[in-house]
């Protein structure tokens, strides 16, 4: 299980915390100053979570649950901590009795709390994307794997390779350091390459006229005139 805590419509990542236990929930919820907006989400799977969340100012209160590929928003909106807090500790439970307490219907039902969780996750989304990108904008290869892309280039640009991404892939996902990077050494290794197959064959065929002129020409005659 994952406890996760949000800022700001979910533009800032607070906390991710792994396998939390119960007294770290408590701590969490009762760390947050609820005058602002927060989202608070415990995650067994992507497709198994619960998440609380709002403020206690214009936004208000509400809960979401995913589970069995459908969403649940509570009907009514919570109007305490407390009562997000319970929540979150009868899920992390798994007692059920946030569902006996407390009434969710499908996401599309009319709530009285104002507070869009499918909008916020999607926007969410959206934040994590855009950071994943910037991200990925200065991102670059190491020694070994540029010595590595020099040495094997032809294979990699004919096989492909499962180490290395695409052309294409780091054009998609903004990787611009690397891309350039790429394309630079590919060039340099085709260069590097081309020149020492000419050298080898070069120099193959002048050992192999060199071994020719060595023949005793006058011995060739000799044995033709027999």
């Amino acid at each position: 299980m994952e406890l996760l805590v949000l800022s700001d419509y979910g533009s800032r990542e607070n906390l991710k915390k792994e396998n939390p236990s119960e007294s770290d929930i408590l701590e969490t919820m009762n760390s947050i100053d609820w005058n602002l907006f927060h989202q608070v989400c415990l995650s067994k799977n992507d497709y198994d979570w619960i998440e609380v969340g709002g403020n206690l100012k214009e936004d208000g209160l509400s809960a979401m649950y995913e589970k069995n590929n459908e969403q649940y928003v509570i009907n009514k909106a919570p109007s305490s901590i407390n009562q997000l807090t319970e929540i979150l500790l009868s899920y992390f439970n798994n007692d059920g009795k946030f569902n006996k307490k407390y009434k969710f219907t499908g996401e599309n039902n009319n709530s009285d709390s104002t507070y869009d969780a499918e909008k916020v996750y999607k926007q969410l989304f959206e934040n994590e994307r855009k950071a994943s990108l910037e991200k990925n904008k200065t991102e670059k290869y190491g020694l070994i794997e540029i010595i590595e892309l020099f040495l094997f280039a032809p294979y990699y640009f004919i096989r492909g390779s499962y180490k290395y991404k695409s052309f294409k892939h780091l054009k998609d996902e903004n990787y611009i350091l690397k891309l350039k990077q790429k394309t630079i050494i590919y060039l340099l290794s085709f260069v590097a390459w081309f020149l020492f197959i000419s050298y080898q064959i070069n120099s193959y065929e002048k050992k192999r006229l060199e071994k020719i002129e060595k023949i005793d020409i006058s011995d060739w005659k000799k044995n033709t005139l027999k």
